[in-house]
Order: structure tokens, then C-alpha cells, then sequence
């Protein structure tokens, strides 16, 4: 699927296109409605031209037959008084007759008398006639084409059906449709008058070219739209019949005359018809056009100014992804751009401040890391390493091998948990080491020394509610025995690998920071002369998750241990820290983690054992 790259693609696709394909569709469909009120239109104004052209020659056949039916159902005497000859003489009056034939049968007894009447250009004419009583029925129209004249014709029966002869009378026919073929309209279209069967009576060309032509014309073989349109009139009254194509390349309408069993047809270009929605059609798209060029200009116009902010944006973050940083932006607007400069700016003031503050977070991370003992402690049989892993740059997990001034070989061991972890904890982390390191080279028992750390750190906790806990031991010369002091931190592990076994240096008191009047009391574990491992850890050791969040636990530290007994305590940190790491796995250290092995051997021969 297409993905636009820029802004301006996205411009053009989710903006110009749509809005272009809205117009297309609408200007479609808006000249497919267009059109259809432009032919019905031209439709009814056809069919009202061919109305009233009917109308007209409708009127003119309607003169002559009216006399004629005045001859329906006269009787003998109406006959012999002469009323046909009345009749007779009013259908010579009329305009566009040319002659008057008729037929008297011998058998009504009277003389026959043939009349032939022919109008010439000077107004002469000539008749027979035979005197019958007459009857009429229905005319029956003929047409003479070589001498253009329409002929009405009809049988004459009396009041009991009897024929009493026949009457003809000629009508001018280029008289007869003279209105019509003088009318502007059938000067612009196509136009024809045919007959039921299909011949043409008379069309746009001039009637004598038309009768130079030799024979008569039928109308429907010229073109598939003159067989629809006789189809139709042949069907109905009145219609309309397109073409083919789209807009029709021709539009046929057509009318019946009362009078007369013929029908006038108009045929014209579609173009002509539909003209103004073509004009309209070529407006429309021309403005379509000239709208997108205008709409073009005008969001290229309006993104110009975003564009380029948006492309500075850019540019500032891919420095700054690098560590440049560049000017603030100057933030003109305060649209959805300005908005955005404005916050690009905040950002990077704060990212410059992170910055800063991660910087002196390292320096902090150093400082905090010289804190810890920088080498192992190994003298007079006793061995100690420790580590500090913190889940942040800096931690409040602590630990430290301090020697006796006053004691050579005597050996104080602490490890502590600031609760929290951060800044805040490193802090509160680095007053509890220098408290414990103060006081412990002071005269004193171990829980003197914890009591007056305590007290110490309560002048600076009880107002914000901090506190830490601390393992506390002391590892006297002759190794005969361990003094240790548990304020509320874990217990030790004290595990005896001749005996297999693993004991827990428990002992009660309360984190240090929270009751200044607390005193702790001192617990003391007698030493064999076998070789003895003692593990010191916070509590994110074993409270350590995987991505099951399930807890890493002291059976597995206590596994670690018996499996590796023999190394050295640094060995055996190491392996603990890399199946912590193998078993955490992509989850995330959740707390500090401090580990302190001591190994503890009567003598140095035991030890390298």
C-alpha cells in the first residue's frame, strides 16, 4: 500500500485528490442531471413546435372535411333541392382546393353529371357532376405525389346504406403545409412529415428537388435512429428517441396529426441539443481546474510556512539525537506549528537539564562507587568480597570491610539497605556509611556502636521518614566466634560445607533511622575449625523476578553456594550474579542487589583446602 513520504505528498494525497475526485464525481453526475432536464426540455419545446405545426394543418384538412360530413345521412329531397351543390360550392371556396370529382350513380333516376375542376394560376375551372341523393362515411386519405396534391376521398351512402356515389377533393399540399415549412424551427432541425407506412411527404429539402429525385423516399433507412423513431411513431402519439452515444449524436421527436394519418418528425445534433451543458461541461471543468491550481497554490502557500518549521524540527532533533543542540526556535504563531516549536523548545531545555542531571548522575555513580571497598579483604584466615549492582546510576545498597585500629585483625563487616533506591537512597546511603565508619573505630561493644549510629541517623530521617536496615559483624582475630547485630536487614547465611550445612544468623532489632531509643542487642555464633562460607545480601537477591514473575529465592543462592564451595568468594559472586542474570532474563532489575561472601578458615592450610 502507498505510504506518502512528505508532508507535501500527504498534501496531495489526503487533500488535493480527494477534494479533485469529489469534484469529478459531482460534475458527473451534475451533468448527467443537467442533461436530462436539457432533453426533456428540448423534448417538450419540440413537441409543443410539432403540436402546434400539427395543429395548423390539422385545421386546414379539418375545413374541407367538415362540408364533407355535412353530405352524412341528407336525405332525397335535401339531394334533389340541391343543398350537395350548396356544399360543393362552399368546398370550391376554400383555400388550397384544387378540384372537386365526383360520381352520381344512374340508378337515383336523375341526369349524371361529371365534374372536373382544376384551378390554374389565373383562376380558371372546370367540373362534373351527377345529381343523387348522398350519404358519407369515414374519408379515406390518399396522397399523389407527382402532383403534390392530397386527395380526400370518400364514399357517399344514403340514411338505408345505399351508395349514392363518391366525392374527391384536391388539396394543395405545398398550400397545406406551407405554415409549417416557413416556420423557423424547420429551417434549424431536420425535419420531415411521413405518412403510416413510412414514405415521406415532405422534408427540409426543397419539395421540387424532391420530386426531381424521381421516386418517392421512405423514411427509417437511412440510419439506426430514423428505424427507432419509426418504431415509435408507429407505436405512439408522440415521443422523444435518442441516438447513440453519450451526449446522443442525434435526438429524433415526433407528433401524430388529428386530422390526417401523418406524423412530423424533427431530427437534431445532440450537440445542438445539449450545447449549453456542453458549454457548461467545458466551464465546469475548466473552473474544476482552475480551482485545484488555485487550491494548490493556496495549501502550498499555508504548509510553506509549517513545512519549513517542521523541516527545522526535523533537522534540530537529528542534531540533537547527537547530541547538538541548537537555538530556541522563534515561535511566531500560536497554532498547532507554534505549539509544536514551543514544546521542541521546552524539550530541549528539559533534555539539556537531563542531560546535565545524567552527567552528574555519573559523577554521582563514581563518587558512590568509591564508597564500596575498591579490593578483597584477605588476612589471618579470613577472606571477604562483596558487590553492589544497583537498578539505577546510583543505589542505597552498601557495604564495607573496615579494620580495627584499635584491634589489629579484627574485622568489621556492614551491609546496609536504604529503602528506595535513586538518588535519595545514595545520599542517605553515603551518612550511614560515614556514621559506621566513625563510630566503630570509637571504644565500645557492637551494640553500643549501633545504638549511637542510630541515634545519629534519627536526627536526619525522623523528619521524612527514611530509615535503613544493616547487618552489622564482627570477625575477631582468633576466629574463635562471630558478633553480629541484625537491624532489620536479612538474615546471614552461614553455611559449613564439611557439614553440609546452612544456618541462619537471625537476630532481632529495628531498622535503623525510625526510633532513636531503640537498643540493639549483640548475638554471637561460636566457630568450628572447619572451613565456614557466610553470604550477606539485600533482599533484591531473592526477590529477584523473571518474566513469570517468579522469584529467584534463597534455595537457589544456597544451591550456588554448595556447588561452588571450593572457589574463592569473588568466584562464587561472579557465578551468582550470572545466574541471576541467565534466570532474570529480558524482565527488568526491580531493585539494588548486594552480595558479601566472607569465608572463614582456622588456619591458612584449612583455607587452601
Amino acid at each position: 500500500m502507498y505510504q506518502p513520504k512528505s508532508l507535501n505528498q500527504r498534501t496531495v494525497v489526503f487533500i488535493i485528490l480527494p477534494i479533485f475526485l469529489f469534484l469529478t464525481v459531482t460534475g458527473v453526475f451534475g451533468f448527467l442531471a443537467v442533461r436530462r432536464v436539457l432533453v426533456e426540455q428540448w423534448g417538450e419545446t419540440a413537441l409543443a413546435q410539432l403540436e402546434k405545426a400539427a395543429h395548423i394543418i390539422d385545421m386546414e384538412l379539418n375545413r374541407p372535411k367538415h362540408l364533407l360530413a355535412l353530405l352524412d345521412g341528407m336525405s332525397k329531397k335535401d339531394f334533389e333541392n340541391g343543398v350537395h351543390q350548396y356544399i360543393i360550392s362552399r368546398l370550391e371556396q376554400v383555400p388550397g382546393v384544387t378540384g372537386i370529382t365526383t360520381q352520381w350513380p344512374s340508378e337515383m333516376k336523375t341526369q349524371e353529371i361529371r365534374m372536373r375542376r382544376h384551378f390554374s394560376h389565373m383562376g380558371q375551372r372546370t367540373y362534373d357532376s351527377t345529381d343523387k341523393t348522398l350519404g358519407v362515411t369515414p374519408p379515406l386519405y390518399t396522397v399523389e405525389y407527382n402532383q403534390q396534391n392530397v386527395i380526400l376521398s370518400t364514399r357517399l351512402v344514403n340514411m338505408q346504406d345505399i351508395s349514392i356515389g363518391s366525392i374527391e377533393v384536391q388539396l394543395d399540399f405545398e398550400q397545406l403545409i406551407a405554415p409549417t415549412i416557413q416556420s423557423r424551427w424547420w429551417n434549424i432541425y431536420k425535419a420531415y412529415i411521413v405518412d403510416n407506412q413510412g414514405n415521406i411527404l415532405t422534408q427540409t429539402i426543397n419539395s421540387k428537388q424532391q420530386a426531381a429525385q424521381g421516386s418517392a423516399q421512405r423514411f427509417g433507412v437511412s440510419n439506426e435512429l430514423e428505424k427507432k423513431t419509426l418504431a415509435a411513431l408507429l407505436a405512439n402519439s408522440s415521443g422523444i428517441v435518442f441516438g447513440e452515444g453519450i451526449p446522443p449524436e442525434e435526438i429524433s421527436g415526433f407528433y401524430h396529426l388529428s386530422e390526417a394519418p401523418w406524423t412530423m418528425v424533427i431530427i437534431t445534433p445532440g450537440e445542438k441539443v445539449l450545447q449549453p451543458l456542453i458549454k457548461f461541461r467545458l466551464a465546469y471543468i475548466l473552473t474544476t481546474l482552475s480551482c485545484i491550481v488555485i487550491l494548490l497554490w493556496f495549501i502550498r502557500s499555508s504548509f510553506k510556512q509549517t513545512t519549513q518549521s517542521i523541516r527545522q524540527v526535523s533537522t534540530a532533533a537529528k542534531k540533537l539525537a547527537h547530541g547538538e543542540f541548537s537555538q530556541p526556535f522563534l515561535v511566531s504563531s500560536k497554532d498547532e506549528v507554534g505549539e509544536l516549536l514551543h514544546s521542541f523548545n521546552t524539550m530541549t531545555k528539559q533534555l539539556q537539564r537531563g542531560l546535565q542531571l545524567q552527567k552528574a548522575m555519573q559523577i554521582a555513580k563514581e563518587v558512590q562507587m568509591t564508597f564500596l571497598p575498591q579490593a578483597d579483604y584477605a588476612d589471618n584466615g579470613v577472606v571477604a568480597s562483596g558487590i553492589s549492582l544497583y537498578c539505577d546510576e546510583t543505589g542505597g545498597d552498601y557495604f564495607d570491610f573496615i579494620e580495627s585500629e584499635t584491634h589489629p585483625g579484627k574485622l568489621h563487616v556492614a551491609v546496609g539497605d536504604v529503602v528506595g533506591h535513586g538518588i535519595g537512597a545514595a545520599l542517605l546511603m553515603a551518612t550511614v556509611r560515614a556514621l559506621v565508619r566513625a563510630r566503630v573505630q570509637a571504644p565500645g561493644s557492637a551494640a553500643e556502636c549501633i545504638n549511637d549510629i542510630n541515634r545519629y541517623l534519627c536526627w536526619d530521617t525522623l523528619q521524612y521518614g527514611n530509615f535503613s536496615t544493616l547487618f552489622y559483624l564482627e570477625v575477631e582475630p582468633d576466629l574463635q566466634a562471630i558478633r553480629w547485630i541484625r537491624a532489620g536487614h536479612e538474615p546471614a547465611l552461614l553455611f559449613t560445607p564439611a557439614e553440609n550445612t546452612f544456618r541462619e544468623l537471625k537476630g532481632t532489632g529495628l531498622v535503623l533511622g525510625l526510633d532513636s531509643d531503640t537498643q540493639y542487642t549483640e548475638n554471637i555464633f561460636p566457630l568450628t575449625h572447619s572451613r565456614h562460607l557466610l553470604l550477606i545480601g539485600s533482599d533484591g537477591v531473592w526477590e529477584q523476578e523473571n518474566e513469570q514473575q517468579e522469584a529467584f529465592g534463597k534455595e537457589r543462592v544456597k544451591e550456588i553456594l554448595r556447588e561452588n564451595m571450593h572457589l574463592e568468594p569473588s568466584e562464587i559472586l561472579r557465578k551468582i550474579t550470572e545466574e541471576i542474570h541467565i534466570f532474570r532474563g529480558n524482565a527488568d532489575q526491580i531493585d539494588d542487589i548486594t552480595l558479601v561472601i566472607i569465608a572463614l578458615a582456622p588456619t591458612a592450610h584449612d583455607f587452601c583446602q
